[in-house]
């Protein structure tokens, strides 16, 4: 009996020789690398690409070109999940996931793209296309414990792009900061609803009317700042009362440890301006 079991054993391991190092396209046209041979079921796989993940997984599915890539790029055909950190826990997706899905939505997925107009020129820096850096990026940020527990206290925080660099298009690390949703709807642009006027300003007969929101009432209505003859005078008035609101948030929101320096100095130092 050991003399048989000692040659079925070797009989398993006589393609190893000739079955190390074969490569194959799998069914997402990754090339993958056998790198490790002990038996047709239990072998290791490398893929051939710039992570050089390693699986572990049998030599029937290496051939059939079933085993998936960690680091293809399945999200909305551009976004990288990787393995280092979970989408998931106990079938919930992570905070941390979900805010990079929508980030990777945003900037990605054209049909959203068409029904929100504001994200049509958005995009994406290489590096946060793939979500261990993201996840990374957001652990090292001094308000990430305000951000991440900010859900099991019911307050909304955003990932916000528009802060630090005026006019910006693009998610990265140099360009976004985490922040309540009360900051971040300060800095929402509903040119989409004014038409050619100047931002604050609407049209009402033969005069031109601005009204802001204020943060600090509770009625969560639009504040009336008056109706005036032409566009610019409405403005600059609308100009005034957004710049000193913004600065009040920002005050209050820093005292709190609710943004970092650089998002609080940002804020104060922000000018709205007429195309805004």
């Amino acid at each position: 009996m050991r003399v048989r079991t000692t040659n079925k054993r070797t009989r398993k391991n006589t393609k190893a020789p000739e079955r190390l190092g074969e490569e194959k396209l799998n069914n997402q046209g990754c090339l993958i690398k056998i790198i490790k041979y002990n038996e047709a079921n239990d072998i290791i796989v490398q893929f051939q690409d710039d992570y050089k993940a390693e699986v572990h997984t049998s030599y029937r599915h290496f051939s059939l070109g079933n085993v998936e890539n960690p680091y293809y790029p399945s999200v909305h055909g551009i976004g990288i999940l990787g393995i280092k950190y979970p989408a998931k826990i106990n079938k919930k997706m992570t905070k941390e996931y979900d805010t990079w899905f929508q980030m990777i939505r945003r900037c990605f997925d054209e049909k959203h793209k068409n029904e929100r107009p504001t994200y049509q020129n958005v995009t994406c820096c290489k590096e946060w296309l793939l979500f261990e850096n993201f996840y990374e990026w957001l652990h090292n940020q001094e308000n990430f414990d305000k951000w991440y527990n900010g859900r099991d206290n019911n307050e909304r925080w955003c990932l916000d792009k528009d802060i630090l660099v005026k006019g910006n298009k693009t998610y990265s690390p140099k360009t976004c900061c985490l922040v309540p949703n009360n900051i971040n709807v300060l800095f929402t642009n509903r040119k989409n609803y004014r038409g050619n006027l100047p931002i604050g300003v609407t049209k009402h007969g033969n005069q031109f009317v601005t009204q802001c929101m204020n943060p600090f009432t509770n009625n969560k209505k639009q504040e009336y700042l008056g109706a005036y003859l032409t566009p610019e005078k409405a403005f600059q008035v609308y100009k005034q009362y957004k710049e000193n609101i913004i600065k009040q948030v920002a005050e209050e929101e820093y005292v709190k440890g609710n943004i970092t320096k650089k998002c609080y100095e940002a804020m104060m130092k922000y000018e709205v301006e007429i195309t805004d």
